[in-house]
């Protein structure tokens, strides 16, 4: 995958993808738990301050989608941020205070880390060819 037009659609597609997600969460957080038989929060405030940040995450995708050759730092803190996203998932699901469908979005997320990675690793294979 060292075809720079292919990376910057996967860095705007992550960025969409935050964007749904983080609005979708918002909007429709307690209506999942109700149907899953999940508690309501009892601080729904963490949820509005995780949708503003995956929000605002999704921002950095788009600058670094529009100039792949820059912003390899957002990059970096989006596979921090993302892998992190996954193990606190897996982490809630795995002693039983999530239902997995919550682990859905915590898969997305590490994948596209795992993607990211590799863009981070080709990306000196491919700068000749943005140059």
């Amino acid at each position: 995958m060292n075809n720079p037009i292919t990376w910057k659609y996967v860095f705007q597609t992550k960025a969409i993808i935050n964007w749904v997600e983080s609005i979708a969460l918002l909007l429709s957080d307690q209506w999942i738990r109700q149907i899953l038989g999940q508690e309501p929060l009892t601080n729904p405030e963490y949820l509005h301050l995780f949708g503003a940040l995956v929000f605002t995450i999704g921002i950095g995708y788009w600058w670094v989608g529009k100039d792949i050759s820059r912003n390899h730092d957002l990059v970096r803190f989006g596979i921090c941020a993302q892998v992190s996203v996954f193990i606190v998932l897996a982490y809630h699901t795995l002693i039983g205070g999530l239902h997995p469908f919550y682990l859905v979005p915590g898969v997305i997320d590490l994948t596209f880390a795992i993607l990211f990675s590799l863009f981070l690793s080709s990306y000196e294979r491919i700068k000749p060819a943005l140059e």
